[in-house]
């Protein structure tokens, strides 16, 4: 059985493409599909910018499942950025604790305190957009389309794998820029931006759990590394230990954690307090306010 809502393999497979299909037929196909097996989430129902801006950051490497819980949390506790720029960092991480990449709370935290000068909300203006930390390209544009239906040009990892499977079926090393021109052929095409980058995302879920990763022949494609043993997993931790703890010395912190590599902690510290997470006085560090 496959990993796919509401559709059996047989069924599953009766949506695959032999060839390379005409614009026409992959719109109308990658339509039908969605409106007869389209995955309802809450974060689809909501399209105010925090709404979408939240489920984006927390969407990012992270798989739907674990998202949609920590999302409702989100939600209840702040429910918009002013509630989420007046809070403080150290609730914000242990809220966010099961997620992973934390830069990604920090960011949000951010944005939300930026949006003060906009009656906290995002205005429809990709420049502003783009402005706010840890928003990119591919955030920016989701925004666009979900919160203002604008024919924004929004690519990401399901998206990807299925151009790639789709209109470059014998190729490799494929670039984004050119995935992006077929994106800007099809956009062209489409009243309901929204609802078109909901069906590619839940069609790309279904190439994946019915055939090998297309994303292989991209060529931005790298392999993430594992997360046990890594840096990653020390700021994680040394973040975490801050959060229930509070302020604490270095050489505290150190005892507490000395199950991990000396070095990448070390790092990790020297790393936070540029990023603007963490804050030391006289030894002693804290998660910034």
């Amino acid at each position: 059985m496959i990993d796919y809502p509401l559709l059996t393999e047989i069924e599953a497979h009766q949506y695959l493409f032999n060839e390379v299909p005409s614009d026409s037929l992959f719109i109308e196909t990658i339509t039908e599909f969605y409106q007869r097996h389209g995955r309802p989430f809450i974060f689809r129902e909501e399209h105010d910018p925090y709404s979408v801006l939240l489920s984006e950051v927390m969407l990012q490497q992270t798989q739907t499942a674990r998202v949609i819980e920590k999302y409702r949390l989100f939600k209840d506790r702040w429910p918009g950025f002013k509630e989420l720029a007046e809070e403080g960092l150290d609730e914000i991480l242990r809220a966010w604790k099961g997620l992973g990449y934390n830069r990604r709370a920090l960011y949000l935290k951010k944005s939300a305190e930026l949006t003060r000068a906009w009656n906290w909300t995002i205005p429809n203006d990709k420049a502003v957009m783009r402005s706010l930390p840890g928003v990119g390209k591919a955030t920016a544009a989701a925004l666009l389309a979900f919160s203002y239906q604008e024919k924004a040009i929004y690519l990401e990892t399901n998206i990807r794998r299925v151009l790639l499977h789709t209109f470059f079926p014998d190729e490799t090393n494929v670039h984004d820029r050119v995935l992006e021109e077929v994106l800007v052929r099809l956009i062209g095409r489409i009243d309901d931006p929204r609802s078109w980058y909901y069906a590619l995302m839940d069609y790309g879920v279904l190439l994946k759990a019915l055939i090998p990763n297309p994303n292989t022949k991209s060529a931005h494609y790298t392999k993430q590394s594992p997360f046990e043993g890594s840096k990653r997993q020390v700021r994680s931790a040394l973040l975490h230990y801050l959060a229930e703890e509070g302020s604490s010395l270095t050489e505290t912190i150190e005892e507490a954690l000395s199950g991990y590599k000396k070095e990448y902690l070390q790092q990790s510290i020297d790393e936070l307090l540029t990023e603007g997470f963490l804050v030391t006085d006289g030894g002693v560090l804290s998660i910034r306010e």
